[in-house]
């Protein structure tokens, strides 16, 4: 039986069709051909929807593979290097501006980061970059709790938003975000980049070609160094937010995308136990949901890696199914079958995706992104509810 695949695709504002300009490194030149190009998008797209009723998503049309997409970068906190990564290797784009995370920040490496980035101009908050920048994209990697209000205002300015995880930290702030990102009709996605990975692409293919049968017992693991010190927003809950939406976001949603299936409940346990020096940031976790088709599922994670370990991190993914079960090991980079049907051992496994790459083609019409702006959203609510369980000691519905 092959497993239907639920994730629907959402609709992205696309950037305009257009000839790439020149670098300009005059600000009074750059200042007018803001004004200009806004201007001009403004009066364009207001016309087409007093004429026709429709929203921008439905009304722009995908960028030309020559078109030139800007991308401008808010903060360098989290991984940045999803972005930064990828951007010379992609024709077209370029990395035109970054926005100092916070007040006093050295950017040196910026201008180091890679041939042309030289070029990129350096803002001392994201207010001023989005004011005077024409923007295509900006990647949100900011302290976590202020990753939502800087998304909204790239958003109000109609620039696609690619967001450090979670998409907020909290539900009211989540809710705006979510407002504001469909009223706009921009793309919006989060750096859920694990999706990318040849372990969880050929996993979730197995799945959906019913290698398994039916998903029933979904088990995931996330275990990181803590490191010799975590930044200053790790101290308190209001700033950092939870491990649970900060490390076990990924667990949580690799498990619900290879498996397609839907969380209906959770409940779960947190606390910090050897960390007493940053005491907003959990060290470990165990959450335990119930699945809409009547499976179960559990995630645990944990800054308690020991530091002698020789990587950062130690993923796992295991999903017994009617007709089999699998096994993905990001540290031995291996998925292991053992299937009813006679199919076993390791599978096959391709090359990594460009994540950002995969963002880049959806702007242009030749795609999707790898997570949906539906899917971002989702999986971000999941975490926060489930970090409320662990709060308040309670099942909480989802």
């Amino acid at each position: 039986m092959k497993t239907k695949d639920k994730y629907k695709k959402s609709l992205c504002r696309t950037v305009p069709d257009e000839t790439p300009t020149a670098f300009l490194d005059s600000g009074a030149h750059l200042q007018a051909d803001t004004v200009d190009r806004r201007r001009f998008l403004q009066s364009a797209v207001g016309a087409s929807l007093a004429l026709t009723g429709m929203s921008r998503a439905q009304t722009k049309r995908p960028a030309s593979p020559n078109a030139l997409i800007r991308v401008g970068l808010i903060g360098s906190a989290g991984h940045r290097e999803v972005l930064l990564s990828s951007i010379p290797n992609l024709p077209g784009v370029q990395w035109t501006a970054y926005a100092k995370g916070e007040p006093g920040e050295n950017c040196a490496w910026v201008q180091k980061q890679f041939p042309g980035s030289s070029r990129t101009r350096v803002y001392e908050n994201y207010h001023h970059m989005l004011e005077k920048e024409p923007l295509d994209v900006v990647g949100v990697c900011l302290p976590f709790y202020q990753n939502a209000e800087a998304a909204i205002q790239a958003a109000r300015k109609g620039i696609h938003v690619l967001s450090e995880k979670p998409a907020a930290i909290n539900l009211p702030d989540l809710a705006r975000l979510e407002q504001e990102i469909h009223q706009s009709g921009v793309c919006y996605s989060i750096m859920l980049n694990m999706r990318a990975l040849p372990i969880f692409q050929a996993a979730r293919k197995a799945v959906q070609e019913g290698a398994i049968g039916e998903p029933i017992l979904l088990s995931s693991q996330k275990s990181y160094q803590f490191g010799a010190e975590r930044p200053w927003y790790y101290k308190e809950r209001k700033t950092y937010g939870g491990t649970i939406p900060w490390v076990g976001i990924h667990a949580l949603d690799y498990m619900r995308w290879v498996s397609g299936q839907e969380y209906s409940q959770v409940a779960a346990f947190e606390g910090n136990k050897a960390h007493p020096q940053t005491p907003g940031c959990e060290d470990h976790a165990g959450l335990l949901f119930r699945l809409a088709n009547g499976g179960t599922a559990t995630c645990h994670l944990d800054f308690l890696r020991p530091e002698s370990a020789h990587t950062h991190g130690d993923d796992r993914l295991r999903i017994a199914g009617s007709e089999g079960v699998l096994e993905a090991e990001d540290l031995n980079n291996r998925v292991k079958l053992i299937s009813a049907k006679g199919r076993s051992g390791e599978l096959p496994l391709g090359a990594p995706v460009d994540f950002f790459g995969a963002f880049i083609a959806a702007l242009r019409g030749e795609g999707e992104p790898l997570v949906s702006t539906e899917d971002a959203f989702a999986i971000t609510r999941i975490c926060l509810r489930a970090r409320d369980a662990a709060d308040t000691g309670t099942w909480v519905k989802l």
